[in-house]
């Protein structure tokens, strides 16, 4: 029984308790599982629990608590880290539903179209390339990269609609698949566009 625990014993129990169980970043930041997040809300949120729980703040504490607050400060910037950046906020929450991009179902016109491209950055990479050559790849590739970027936004606030309405599972699952499909296909053409940047 708690009967006469501070305020500060409490949320040293609360922080080991989030820590001790499996917390989805979302819940870090006590936020709904939605993929179109104010940035400046989440900084201001990562700032004021980052500053609470400061390994700094707790320098003369029990090692115990000391350990806590070091395990705490981790998670949180594990936490704003992923759910900043708006690709890595779709990809952490497909991981969260259990999915995880699959290259192997892209349709078999687009990995033809990757395979030509790679062939391309090969050639430059070799030296065989024109600079007017690179240029046009590049901006193939950076025209590819911006449409996939915005279907994910277009897939993101999708999905947003569909939990805010309380749509049927059947529909969220389909957008999940959606959303893993778009995010399996931008990955070869983000790597595609640093293979390209890496030759310069």
């Amino acid at each position: 029984m708690r009967l006469h625990e501070s305020q500060r014993q409490k949320e040293l129990r609360l922080r080991k308790l989030v820590l001790d169980v499996v917390v989805n970043y979302f819940e870090v930041f006590d936020l709904p599982r939605l993929l179109n997040i104010d940035p400046k809300a989440l900084e201001k949120k990562f700032h004021a629990l980052s500053r609470k729980h400061h390994p700094d703040y707790f320098s003369t504490a029990p090692i115990e608590q000391r350990e806590l607050a070091v395990r705490m400060t981790a998670l949180l910037n594990d936490a704003y880290r992923t759910l900043r950046h708006p690709v890595r906020r779709v990809e952490y929450l497909l991981n969260l539903e259990g999915y995880k991009p699959d290259g192997s179902k892209a349709p078999k016109s687009f990995l033809m179209d990757v395979f030509e491209l790679n062939e391309q950055i090969e050639e430059a990479k070799a030296g065989r390339a024109s600079e007017e050559q690179k240029t046009a790849l590049r901006n193939e590739i950076e025209r590819r990269a911006a449409q996939f970027d915005a279907e994910i936004r277009k897939a993101s606030d999708e999905w947003d609609r569909l939990a805010r309405d309380g749509r049927e599972e059947t529909q969220m699952k389909n957008q999940l698949m959606r959303m893993n499909e778009i995010l399996s296909e931008a990955s070869y053409i983000h790597n595609l566009k640093e293979e390209l940047e890496a030759i310069g």
